[in-house]
């Protein structure tokens, strides 16, 4: 496909995307009214999507795009597994454009670009053909993957057995069938489907750009709750290396808390965290595209106590750095518990570096 190209509407795709909420919800309502309720049925939608949103979050996401950790195989395994009842395509798939998405986020060959529109970036891209992505050009190292390749070659299967079929039998145990399907199965998978497609369109599209003014990507507590932590999108974008995307402890972000799992089970390891430094240097670098418009329009004496603020955190974030390269040396060489008292100071290097660019765009903002 070239870019003058408009690709063709994709009719199975869009049909089946257009059924499964009609049948998901409507068709669970009335089945439910008609035939009546218990509990196993709602818990069975929030124990299946848990398990198909942690294998999309934790895994198609976090793991198998971006690295940001290993995996143990038996972990992998359910990832595929789970993942494919998300009916997202393969991992292989979903993997590769999802790279391409970061390599060209808000240009012609974001597959979800949100400059083409939010219910582009949120549905519409799916309903039409797209070439194959470039998994040989961004992928090598999923071609390598032994269980990526075998749920690239049993991926439908899996969606029909796994994603139909389990909660059809789970629902047969309980004595409803059909309430097993509707509920494990099409309602199940019309909210993993558009709280997914939200991380694509209203996380960028409303919230704050935290930590990159320059793409379109927000932090949006909204989503995060919606999904498993996808919402601080703005930080996923700056670092997607990081396991996490809510940094701070309040931010609900169970895939993060599930990778620590893992990695307290020994099932992780050399999971990837952003250094503090290096954080708020992103956070203070896009805080400053909304305060240097501003230093031409306010008095002079101000700007230059605006542009002292400003260079005290630079100084005091260089020293933070220098610091926490020192922390990883010693905290590396096992040879004393000095290592802690050193990341103490580099983290009271950032709080400092804070406090001095906040108030400078406190000051700014006030007299703009």
């Amino acid at each position: 496909m070239t870019i003058e190209t408009k690709p063709r509407i994709h009719i199975p795709l869009m049909s089946f995307l257009m059924l499964t909420p009609v049948i998901g919800i409507a068709g669970t309502a009335v089945y439910t009214y008609m035939h009546g309720f218990a509990l196993w049925m709602p818990l069975l939608t929030l124990g299946l999507y848990a398990a198909v949103g942690i294998s999309i979050c934790a895994g198609y996401h976090r793991f198998f795009s971006h690295k940001s950790y290993e995996a143990a195989r038996p972990v992998q395994i359910f990832y595929a597994i789970f993942g494919a009842m998300a009916a997202q395509n393969s991992i292989l798939w979903w993997s590769s454009s999802h790279r391409a998405h970061h390599q060209y986020v808000d240009r012609e060959w974001d597959p979800y670009n949100i400059r083409r529109g939010f219910w582009w970036a949120h549905i519409l891209w799916i309903f039409h053909e797209h070439d194959a992505p470039d998994v040989e050009g961004n992928a090598p190292d999923l071609l390598k993957n032994p269980v990526v390749q075998w749920q690239a070659r049993w991926y439908k299967p899996l969606v029909i057995f796994g994603g139909f079929g389990l909660p059809t039998l789970i629902g047969a145990m309980f004595g409803d069938p059909i309430a097993g399907l509707l509920w494990g199965g099409f309602l199940r998978l019309v909210v993993v489907h558009h709280t997914t497609f939200f991380v694509n369109s209203l996380a960028h599209y409303v919230g704050k750009p935290t930590y990159n003014a320059d793409v379109s990507a927000r932090d949006n507590w909204i989503v995060a709750l919606l999904t498993l932590g996808e919402g601080y999108h703005s930080f996923h974008h700056r670092f997607p290396a990081d396991f996490r995307n809510g940094i701070r402890w309040y931010h609900w972000d169970p895939a993060k808390w599930f990778i620590g799992t893992l990695q307290a089970m020994r099932l992780a390891r050399d999971v990837r965290a952003t250094p503090a430094p290096q954080v708020e240097q992103a956070r203070m670098d896009a805080a400053l595209v909304a305060i240097e418009p501003h230093l031409d329009s306010v008095p002079e004496h101000i700007a230059e106590e605006i542009r002292r603020l400003i260079a005290n955190a630079k100084t005091h974030l260089a020293d933070a750095r220098a610091l926490w390269r020192n922390y990883v040396d010693e905290r590396s060489s096992c040879a004393s518990s000095i290592w802690k008292t050193t990341r103490r100071n580099a983290i009271r290097h950032v709080r400092e570096a804070r406090r001095q660019w906040k108030q400078a765009r406190r000051t700014a903002l006030a007299v703009a």
